[in-house]
């Protein structure tokens, strides 16, 4: 009954109302000259002339049903910017908001917008905010990876976005008797987008609801398709955008003064200032050219400190600094192939990102400071290209070459990738590359190569996944820590879907079967040098809750030649020990049992029922972990 009420009070015509469970997908928003002020209250003129999205559907846990608490996206665009209204009605449980950092609304309430401005339906800019219109951005771009980890790896879900890159935009929401409103103006100087006069983008908006657990979409979304992009609707009849100049220049002036004790106190050096900055310069619509030199990174976020539980991988850090987090969505490959922080402070750096000729461009050129080096004299030099072609509605076929050059040393990586999908379920993913690497006379040329087949239906599924790199492979412009190693995974689940309104939602079960090869020995009667068996469940509860439990069996080999310098300790007749040569062992075994929950609750929710606060009494809202086998692991 209240949602009739909000459309009569913003006087909105039924004609401009897209209900997204009619399948009425095409939206056509009003451009309008109007001036408004993003304050969070839609009360001016121009809200009740927008094109309404509602009609939600649930997307998770279970997909295909109408969403229980009801969602309005007004829409309407302006000759420099496309503006969203949120109306979010909540009868069902406690709106959750906190003035957040950006980026980190995820325990909170919040909206998300997708826009998919090349409508290639496999890549779009993402723009969420919550209640009271906390910002978090960034970049989706499918890869047909999954997320997760533990007995949850396997559950259904659609890939998350990237965060790194953040865009300007304006935001601002408040609370109200029925839920909440925000706000949101998007400038199109902060998107690419066609040259074409007129513009057809896909778009698509979904809500979470934390009191339930449940994500809602606009757009119906099936969770057993291989892309939810491709789901989406459209914003067409897009005429006279105007981008404007897009013309960033940051410069910065930097000083350093160094001081040590002397025979007369102390003596000082240095002091000199050193000038450097970056600029971005649109070139059109869908182009972009960034340069720098002598950057100034001391205001980036510092990195947070990492647990390494596998000392044999290296740890991975996201990249934070500005100038190469524009369209860094484009340099995404398989295999990780471009990892822009190997680039640890540019002397001169510039870099071409966009769309051209239907293709995807993303290249990047930088030299580096010579103190990284291993000589600390000669300039490391990079060159990376990452090029993109959509094959078809939803596929893709890519190509990348990357280099880096010190002095009379080079590394020169190029491959081909691809990523198909077919018959709505299916997705393969394919990549053959090969490294050419020069250090000092020698030179080696090796190559690497990956493929996986999933099927994402919505009761059973797999994963089958093969790849290998000979021990030779390098690549050091790109994040791939373990070359020498062939890897076979197969992992099938089977998800089961209770009623509506049940106590549980789903039940999903999964065996991981993960097998580890020296390259040299894939296929041969040497066997496995790591085998694990993963026996994992997970139940989804009403309200958000999630158990699971899993079984591992595994076995470790240590080849006896890799650990030929290592002594080890053993105890000695009467006192003292003895060191004697480590010669391995073909197999360490390790069984692990481990189960966990995780969830919140208000003081207004239903959950967890009295049987449940009573067993989780003492714990935390955000979880626990309780492993009982021989040794532990944090999921």
């Amino acid at each position: 009954m209240l949602l009739p009420l909000l459309l009569l009070a913003a006087g909105t015509d039924p004609a401009v109302i897209y209900n997204g469970r009619e399948g009425r997908l095409e939206v056509r928003p009003p451009r309008l000259e109007a001036a408004i002020t993003v304050d969070g209250s839609l009360d001016e003129p121009a809200w009740a002339q927008a094109a309404m999205l509602t009609g939600f559907s649930q997307f998770t846990p279970v997909d295909g049903v109408p969403a229980a608490d009801s969602t309005e996206i007004l829409v309407w665009y302006s000759e420099t910017a496309i503006h969203f209204g949120i109306r979010a009605l909540e009868a069902h449980g406690k709106v959750h908001a906190t003035l957040a950092d950006r980026d980190k609304i995820g325990a909170d309430d919040y909206v998300q917008i997708l826009l998919s401005t090349f409508d290639d339906g496999r890549q779009a800019s993402v723009f969420a905010v919550n209640p009271f219109g906390v910002q978090s951005d960034g970049a989706l771009v499918e890869t047909g990876s999954t997320s997760g980890n533990g007995f949850n790896n396997a559950v259904v879900r659609r890939e998350f976005a990237d965060l790194s890159p953040d865009f300007v935009f304006e935001s601002k929401g408040r609370l109200t008797a029925y839920g909440y409103e925000v706000e949101v103006r998007i400038p199109f100087k902060s998107l690419r987008f066609q040259p074409a006069r007129e513009q057809r983008w896909g778009i698509n908006v979904t809500r979470q609801v934390q009191h339930s657990g449940a994500e809602d979409s606009w757009a119906p979304a099936t969770r057993s398709s291989a892309s939810f992009l491709a789901q989406s609707g459209h914003l067409v009849g897009l005429t006279g955008l105007r981008r404007g100049l897009v013309l960033e220049f940051n410069p910065s002036l930097t000083s350093k003064t160094t001081g040590a004790p002397g025979t007369n106190g102390w003596r000082y050096a240095g002091g000199g200032p050193e000038l450097g900055g970056s600029i971005r310069w649109g070139i059109t619509n869908n182009l972009n050219l960034n340069a720098t030199a002598n950057p100034d990174f001391s205001q980036v976020e510092s990195d947070a400190g990492q647990f390494l539980f596998d000392p044999r991988n290296e740890l991975f850090f996201s990249e934070k600094r500005p100038f190469f987090l524009d369209g860094i969505e484009q340099f995404t490959t398989p295999n990780s192939l471009i990892y822009t922080r190997r680039i640890v402070q540019p002397v001169a750096s510039a870099k071409l990102t966009g769309k051209a000729f239907g293709t995807d461009i993303a290249l990047l050129s930088a030299v580096d400071d010579a103190a990284v080096s291993a000589s600390g004299d000669e300039h490391p030099v990079y060159n990376l290209l990452r090029l993109q072609r959509d094959v078809g509605a939803k596929s893709r076929l890519g190509m990348v070459y990357a280099d880096r050059i010190v002095g009379g040393d080079f590394n020169r990586v190029a491959g081909l990738d691809a990523r198909l999908l077919f018959g709505e379920l299916y997705s393969v993913n394919l990549q053959m590359a090969g490294s050419h690497t020069r250090t000092g006379d020698a030179t080696s040329t090796a190559p690497l190569w990956y493929a996986r087949l999933a099927r994402n239906g919505r009761t059973f599924g797999f994963r089958a996944q093969i790849n290998g790199s000979d021990p030779d492979f390098r690549a050091r412009s790109g994040f791939f820590p373990r070359p020498g190693l062939s890897h076979v995974n197969l992992d099938p689940r089977v998800t089961w879907y209770g009623r509506s309104g049940s106590l549980v939602e789903s039940v999903t079960g999964d065996v991981n079967l993960d097998g580890l090869y020296r390259y040299d020995q894939f296929g041969t009667t040497a066997g496995m040098q790591e085998e694990k068996i993963h026996v994992n469940t997970n139940v989804r509860l009403r309200g958000g809750w999630t158990a699971g439990a899993s079984m591992l069996i595994e076995q470790f080999g240590y080849p006896s030649e890799v650990y030929g310098g290592y002594r080890i300790e053993l105890p000695r007749a009467g006192t003292g020990v003895d060191t004697v040569p480590f010669v391995g062992r073909p197999a360490i075994p390790n069984r692990d049992y481990v189960s966990g929950a995780a969830g919140s609750w208000s003081t207004r929710s239903r959950w967890p029922p009295r049987a449940t606060r009573r067993r989780l009494r003492g714990s935390r809202s955000d979880g626990w972990a309780t492993p009982t086998g021989p040794r532990s692991r944090a999921w």
